[in-house]
């Protein structure tokens, strides 16, 4: 017990310390004064679009669980997961369709409809 006591006001200058600012000025996220104008520019954000998918026959690249399902109450059943597949098309774009349901593998044909699903050919 007494050890605890001799090392506490030691502990605690030691925090204190780390809690002040550091003697060379402002944090760094910090401008030197208020009203300064940053010169970096604002971050550019896109509005979200709604992808359009081309129709047609493809391959899949890879398959990848996006979420999984959470359990029903009751011993209900349950989705299978949420799953991302990157597909290649025979022009050789690729295609991105997140879908739960049917699942596939790496490999597999698959046909991707207009609305973005993908479905055994």
């Amino acid at each position: 017990m007494r050890t605890t006591t001799r090392w506490a006001p030691a502990l605690l200058v030691t925090l204190a310390g780390c809690a002040v600012s550091p003697a060379g000025g402002p944090p760094p996220d910090r401008p030197e004064r208020e009203g300064t104008i940053s010169s970096s520019p604002a971050p550019v954000t896109s509005s979200p679009s709604r992808t359009t998918h081309r129709a047609g026959a493809g391959v899949v690249q890879s398959a990848s669980v996006v979420s999984l399902p959470s359990s029903t109450a009751a011993g209900g059943a349950t989705a299978g997961p949420t799953m991302a597949y990157r597909i290649a098309m025979p022009d050789g774009s690729t295609q991105s369709v997140v879908q739960a349901g049917e699942r596939f593998e790496v490999g597999d044909r698959v046909q991707v409809t207009s609305d973005g699903r993908a479905l055994r050919p």
